[in-house]
């Protein structure tokens, strides 16, 4: 009788626990958007406080890099232009990232291969450039390529490092079962690339790719990469994450960030800074779906990555290749690509 009463002289303190953790949960706010008809949506915040996406569209028999934009924080998306686009039976253009420099100029990175009879034949990352806000394009630089029908580049991600310089982040197969994470850097606006650095997958054989990066803070030179790692053993995906104090010079404490549990996946993950919180965002198919296709989920981190919770249902099934981009210290925008249409839904803390 002791112990009851105990327990129920803590339902209170539960209560309050309990309000806590959920006030670090995000919610959408409005109604999701419709960017176009496409996938791998992407988005970046202009210095003008406007916003520029880019999606992979299919149209004629052509892969086609569409760019798109928002003047009202992704509530509504407006047709803009194309970065590149090229026949689908013989080239795969897809995975695009855009990033503005303090230059003013806006970068699109993308994979960029050739195929033949739907073999892959070779493998590039390539960045278009553009002065006019996404309307008109020009190529710039190919920062990777590969010959061997092997080792594929995959899923590049654009972001500043504290030095001015530019890095550039993607992954790369070694094995049919072992792909690790890449970082290249540019010191003359994307032009032209270090060698690579692996940042992660180089002690371990697994399948570790679509990376995201971000700051653990404001212009801290703590940096976490969150990427999907595929276990070869399982055959299944799970989200974890490495991280760097020293601006992406070295890299280590690979941590998991999320696991669905038994026979379920997560993958494809996203990370931003939102305020004083990360926020992760993932694929997984734990509601349904049939992988890659699940549901798109956040887990919320108020540590600087070291402890995840808050897990949230941005979307439900089906949902494809979701991305987040910070919009102010208590918004970020989740796109996503459901039903062969690209998303942007505001979330809220």
């Amino acid at each position: 009788m002791l112990g009851l009463r105990f327990l129920l002289s803590l339902t209170p303190l539960f209560t309050i626990l309990t309000v806590l953790i959920d006030a670090q949960a995000p919610s959408p706010s409005g109604a999701a958007a419709d960017m176009g008809v496409g996938t791998y949506p992407r988005a970046t915040v202009l210095s003008d406080e406007s916003l520029l996406g880019v999606y992979t569209a299919f149209s004629g028999g052509n892969s086609i890099l569409t760019t798109v934009k928002s003047t009202d924080s992704g509530a509504t998306w407006t047709a803009l232009g194309t970065v590149t686009q090229g026949p689908t039976a013989t080239t795969d253009i897809d995975n695009p990232f855009v990033h503005q420099l303090s230059s003013g100029r806006i970068l699109c990175t993308f994979r960029n291969h050739d195929r033949l009879n739907g073999a892959y034949t070779f493998y590039r990352i390539t960045i278009y450039y553009s002065d006019d806000k996404g309307a008109t394009w020009t190529y710039l630089s190919t920062p990777a390529s590969d010959s061997n029908p092997v080792n594929g580049d995959w899923e590049p991600f654009l972001m500043d490092g504290l030095d001015g310089s530019l890095q550039l982040y993607y992954s790369r197969e070694n094995a049919a079962n072992d792909q690790d994470s890449l970082l290249r850097r540019s010191t003359d606006g994307g032009l032209n690339w270090s060698s690579a650095q692996t940042i992660s997958g180089l002690d371990v054989t697994a399948r570790d790719g679509m990376l995201g990066v971000a700051r653990t803070a404001t212009s801290s030179s703590t940096l976490i990469a969150v990427f999907e790692s595929l276990d070869p053993s399982t055959g299944l995906f799970t989200i974890h994450s490495v991280k760097s104090t020293d601006d992406g010079a070295t890299w280590g404490s690979r941590s998991l960030v999320y696991s669905p549990g038994t026979g379920k996946n997560a993958g494809a993950p996203g990370i931003v800074l939102v305020g004083n919180k990360l926020v992760t965002s993932f694929g997984t198919d734990e509601d349904g779906g049939t992988w890659p296709t699940g549901s798109m989920k956040v887990v919320v981190s108020s540590d600087g990555g070291s402890t995840w919770g808050s897990k949230t249902t941005i979307h439900g099934v089906p949902s494809l290749w979701a991305g987040v981009t910070g919009l102010t210290e208590s918004t970020f925008l989740a796109t996503y690509e459901s039903g062969g249409t690209s998303y942007a839904q505001k979330i809220s803390f």
